[in-house]
């Protein structure tokens, strides 16, 4: 993966929030897919072209999330995109996103800057966004022009994602960078990285540490655990299982077995 960082102007970030929040005027989308759903009330605003593929779900609840389509730029979804309310994504050319990817809460999908970082009345840099198919981006990822994510992707909660990640890799940080793959038995350290931040543990916990290790993981707490760790893998745990769950390895099978009966499920939706 690329480490060069593609700066995005703190003015130029208030001013697409801004006009965000502001209160968009609704406009069509061009085409929706059969089965797709946008729960809540999706704001559009839409002078290009806005295409979304079957079985989609867009969520506005309990947050708004927010589509930016400037004049001659084009937002592609595939079949069976999920994204989380309070997202923004805002295309000035183009922004593709693959199959059955899944977006966290909070995500901001950029494919422009607005202005230059020393000149506001001068257009900013462009450059398409390209998603993969199966990727999971968790919450408040902000994904900045010129990227491009391959099929199978990680990108864990708060990460800000500059360049090229490899397919089937595990990014995290600011600019995000590689921490493993799903392939080398990364998921775990994964795992252990939300657990950390989590409890706020000065170091990353082993695999075989739980509420017995770590005395801020009780009974109580572990809510705040499985909500983390929903939005950083993009699955849905119960409440039940996380009690349950007594060790760092335990959550890691969690997700494992979450991940495995989405894609049951998605592959016997698409039949």
């Amino acid at each position: 993966m690329s480490s060069v960082v593609i700066p995005v102007p703190q003015g130029g970030l208030r001013r697409i929030v801004g006009r965000l929040r502001a209160g968009l005027r609704r406009e069509s989308i061009d085409h929706v897919g059969r089965g797709t759903v946008m729960a809540g009330s999706l704001h559009v605003d839409n002078d290009g072209i806005i295409q979304m593929g079957e079985e989609c779900r867009l969520s506005s609840h309990p947050v708004q999330s927010h589509l930016v389509v400037m004049r001659d730029a084009r937002l592609t979804l595939g079949d069976r995109v999920f994204i989380s309310y309070g997202a923004a994504i805002s295309s000035r050319c183009s922004i593709r996103i693959g199959d059955d990817t899944r977006i966290g809460p909070f995500c901001l999908i950029l494919d422009n800057d607005y202005h230059r970082v020393d000149d506001r009345d001068s257009p900013g840099g462009i450059a398409p966004i390209e998603i993969g198919r199966n990727v999971t981006i968790g919450a408040r990822v902000t994904v900045l022009r010129g990227a491009r994510i391959g099929d199978g992707a990680r990108i864990m909660s708060g990460s800000t994602v500059a360049g090229v990640v490899a397919g089937g890799t595990v990014v995290s940080g600011v600019p995000a960078r590689v921490v493993g793959s799903e392939a080398s038995g990364a998921l775990g350290r994964s795992v252990a990285s939300v657990v950390m931040r989590v409890f706020r543990l000065a170091a990353l916990p082993s695999p075989k540490d739980g509420p017995a290790q770590i005395p801020a993981w009780t009974e109580s707490s572990a809510m705040r655990l499985l909500i983390a760790v929903e939005e950083a893998f993009g699955v849905t745990l119960r409440e039940d299982q996380m009690r349950a769950a007594r060790a760092v390895a335990d959550v890691a099978r969690l997700v494992t077995r979450a991940r495995k009966a989405g894609a049951a499920n998605t592959s016997g939706s698409a039949r």
